[in-house]
């Protein structure tokens, strides 16, 4: 029996990836909604790879006319090059594409919209008529107005009142189709500010947690269906009628390699758990590291950027910059610092000879048999979900000369102490000339940690859309690629298998990333999902 998946505030598709991957019950996502036209594009595309592979008339040739395209053609229009190429499987993939996903504003104003293309997409898992009664419900309204940061930013702005400010309300939109369409389940993820966001004095987390468990009972359409909420993080058994903190999943402890902290909701319908009886949790394990997971992508020359001046990459190692700082480490007299200032020479000196000089990479790329046998096999089979030469949004991004030298030596000092430096192991000649920066009394620095490496033997730390600003917060852990993330590594560590492609200009592939839910997480939810359905006879 299918699942059929509504995907709200879909971004480019995380939690619908997750729930795709699941083998014991066939979910399939019948409608997916988002707003920004790039992510959208992103989506869109990989609705249509899902059908490709659904598709028992895609041959090893379709896959490389699929491939082909995807190398060849411009991001803006591979979507239609992929549905005009002539292969009917690939014309076919691309109508359900179009079918599935969908790129409007949920709003007030959009209900009706919503409402109607919801509707005519569940139809076809409707038996009688009505509305299928296993529909799962997934997604989460957009964070900027629950999150720290940006609670702090709009402190900042004149004027700015919470209760007028729309964002606040979008989980109504949520909210509207639970219920209108009275999914079996659902899953909310929203930031862990949601917990403590506040309007008109009081908790807005309070609002949302009620208005869950009875939709209708907040002014909206629906026949007073009601929910049990609950948390999948909990030790022992099913916590119901969970605290607000119960509702965090902190996803390295389920195997993600890095450290994002999410509020996730998992809300079963009144008679389904009346059936079901019960409801599982996720399961630990522990994380891979950041070297196991991107070991195996090709090394990059670090791009220079246009205030270099005309100068060439490797002349950022030669500056009197770098001796400086060179200098001032050895005449320290700590040992730590004598040893990072040793790394540093040795990788220059490994650049002037070539023994280190990898291209700068491309959007698009052919990977060679070593590179492909690199990664451990449990990971493989979850990256590389087909065969797959083909590596997309692997290129290097440009850097100021200054930045190199400061990537290089973050990159080494976390080699030598384990540890990412802050401003305060900084040479004082390569900290940033920056206003919050005062090099005299770097102690009340603002952003002690402004520049950081992620490490090699650790996980990482959150992958958040901050990345499409600059890199400076996640810097390669290798010092001899002294660089910054690129968007393949960032989706690696947010576990979207390579042949996810993302779309639009690099900034916004990187905030595409930085934004979404990660799909192995995704997955492990879906897989408790679907348990839940299979015990209430619904899967």
């Amino acid at each position: 029996m299918s699942v059929p998946i509504i995907d709200l505030f879909a971004g480019p598709g995380g939690l619908g990836e997750g729930f795709s991957r699941v083998r014991s019950v066939q979910f399939e996502i019948a409608v997916s909604i988002e707003k920004d036209e790039m992510a959208h594009e992103t989506l869109r595309l990989r609705a249509a790879h899902r059908a490709l592979q659904r598709c028992d008339k895609a041959t090893a040739e379709t896959w490389r006319k699929w491939d082909a395209i995807i190398e060849s053609e411009p991001w803006n229009i591979v979507f239609y090059q992929l549905r005009e190429s002539g292969d009917p499987a690939i014309t076919q993939a691309c109508i359900a594409a179009d079918r599935e996903a969908l790129n409007f504003e949920l709003g007030p104003e959009a209900r009706q919209l919503a409402s109607s293309m919801i509707r005519d997409r569940l139809a076809v898992y409707s038996r009688n008529g009505g509305l299928p009664r296993n529909a799962v419900l997934i997604g989460g309204p957009p964070c900027q107005a629950y999150s720290i940061v940006g609670r702090s930013r709009n402190r900042g702005t004149k004027g700015y009142a919470a209760e007028a400010d729309h964002r606040h309300f979008l989980y109504r939109e949520y909210l509207g189709v639970i219920s209108e369409f009275e999914p079996a389940v659902f899953v909310m993820e929203n930031v862990k500010g949601i917990l403590t966001s506040r309007v008109l004095d009081r908790h807005i987390f309070e609002t949302i947690m009620q208005d869950l468990k009875r939709p209708s009972v907040s002014g909206l359409s629906g026949s007073g269906v009601e929910y049990v909420l609950f948390a999948l993080s909990a030790t022992e058994g099913v916590l119901v009628d969970p605290r607000p903190e119960d509702f965090i999943v902190k996803a390295e402890e389920y195997g993600v390699p890095q450290a994002r902290h999410r509020v996730i909701i998992l809300g079963v319908r009144k008679d389904v758990f009346e059936i079901a009886k019960c409801v599982g949790t996720l399961v630990r394990s522990r994380p891979p590291t950041m070297w196991d997971v991107i070991c195996d992508l090709p090394p990059l020359r670090p791009r220079l950027s246009y205030r270099g001046k005309g100068q060439t990459w490797l002349d950022a190692f030669h500056s009197s910059f770098f001796d400086k700082a060179v200098k001032e480490l050895k005449g320290s007299g700590r040992e730590v610092e004598s040893a990072v200032a040793e790394k540093l020479m040795a990788v220059r000196d490994k650049f002037r000879q070539r023994l280190l000089d990898p291209g700068f990479g491309g959007d698009r790329t052919r990977l060679n048999a070593a590179s492909k046998d690199r990664l451990p096999k449990r990971l493989a089979d979850w990256y590389r979900d087909r065969p797959l030469d083909l590596l997309t949004n692997h290129e290097s991004r440009a850097h100021m000369p200054t930045d190199l030298v400061r990537y290089l030596f973050a990159a080494a000092f976390g080699e030598v102490t384990k540890a990412s430096p802050r401003l305060m192991d900084f040479p004082k000649c390569l900290l940033p000339a920056h206003k919050n920066v005062d090099p005299d009394n770097i102690g009340d620095s603002i952003f002690k940690d402004r520049f950081r490496v992620q490490l090699a033997d650790h996980h990482s730390m959150t992958v958040t859309s901050h990345i499409a600003k600059d890199g400076h917060a996640f810097i390669h852990p290798k010092p001899n690629q002294c660089r910054s993330l690129t968007v393949r590594e960032a989706a690696r560590l947010q576990t979207f298998p390579d042949s996810y492609v993302f779309l639009g200009n690099r900034t916004s592939q990187y905030t595409q990333v930085g934004n979404a839910v990660p799909p192995l997480l995704a997955q492990q939810i879906a897989e408790v999902v679907g348990d839940l359905l299979k015990r209430a006879k619904l899967a």
